[in-house]
């Protein structure tokens, strides 16, 4: 089962999730390596949520799904303040973020 698009939309979704309402100034990517792995992290936990579901989603189902996962995992983590590079520790707000998404992909055309 291809999760491209999916993995990829957890992963932007994340970054754009971390950056919201902060004021990051820097210029230097080398400044972002820690929030990099916190997307990451967040990420493959994300993947591991929409395996436990009972018909997880795939690439195929949609091709805008990429932009689902990404609107959703953005407005899940928008406004908190995450630290950890460890999967695990996002296990709750995965879990959240995928049935948001799993229930909404019948709503793309």
């Amino acid at each position: 089962m291809a999760t491209t698009l999916i993995s990829d939309g957890a992963y932007s979704g994340a970054v754009g999730g971390l950056v919201a309402g902060r004021s990051e100034e820097s210029a230097t990517p080398a400044d972002y390596t820690a929030l990099a792995a916190i997307a990451d992290a967040f990420r493959d936990q994300f993947l591991t949520a929409n395996a436990a579901l009972a018909v997880p989603m795939a690439d195929a189902d949609n091709a805008q799904i990429g932009g689902l996962i990404s609107a959703v995992v953005f407005g899940v983590l928008s406004g908190r303040s995450l630290t950890s590079a460890t999967a695990a520790d996002y296990a709750n707000l995965a879990s959240v973020s995928a049935a948001i998404a799993k229930q909404n992909v019948a709503g793309l055309v």
